[in-house]
């Protein structure tokens, strides 16, 4: 009789041991799904991280483009300003004096009065 009692509690602990390994193993798998989800999460997050990043590549670049082509103009602009500036330094050099000027009606004035 004290055998079949170690026997019985021999089985009864088994039973136990194996309800408790079930139990430890559906919160194993119960983890180790979790666990998956959130790879697959880190994952996703990553390649838009990776795709985020490169697009902020692509606008810096876009940006810098832009940059070099406003000092481009700027340095136009600049350029034909000058051209102005000298363009009218030559022409202000150029021009005649009043007297000159009235000398040039007066000998006009004389070639009509000539030709009449």
């Amino acid at each position: 009789m004290k055998n079949e009692r170690g026997l019985v509690a021999a089985c009864v602990a088994a039973a136990e041991e194996l309800a408790a390994s079930r139990e430890a193993n559906a919160a194993l798998e119960k983890e180790n799904a979790a666990l998956l989800s959130r790879l697959s999460d880190e994952k996703r997050m990553n390649d838009l991280l990776t795709e985020l990043n490169e697009t902020r590549r692509k606008e810096a670049g876009a940006l810098r483009q832009t940059i070099d082509a406003k000092n481009e103009t700027i340095a136009a602009k600049d350029a034909a300003l000058k051209a102005q500036d000298e363009l009218i330094a030559k022409l202000k050099g150029k021009r005649s004096s009043p007297w000159k000027r009235i000398g040039d009606i007066l000998i006009g004035v004389g070639a009509a009065v000539l030709l009449k």
